[in-house]
């Protein structure tokens, strides 16, 4: 199934979880990292349980340090 992940189009499997996305993607032992699906945000303790959908919008957001 496809779903988009920061504006672009990546491929998962059925069923997928979002926790699945972020090993895939490599963002899942990335400190500092917030996740929405459909503009709502999924808090870090759903992620496994979160189930994907055909053509969801995941947004994946890491905090950086500055000023």
């Amino acid at each position: 199934m496809n779903i988009y992940c920061n504006g672009k189009p990546v491929a998962v499997c059925e069923n997928a979880s979002l926790y699945t996305l972020l090993v895939q993607t490599d963002f899942v032992d990335k400190k500092g990292i917030a996740v929405a699906v459909n503009n709502s945000v999924v808090i870090k303790q759903n992620w496994e349980s979160f189930s994907l959908s055909e053509k969801d919008k995941v947004l994946i957001i890491s905090a950086t340090k500055g000023g």
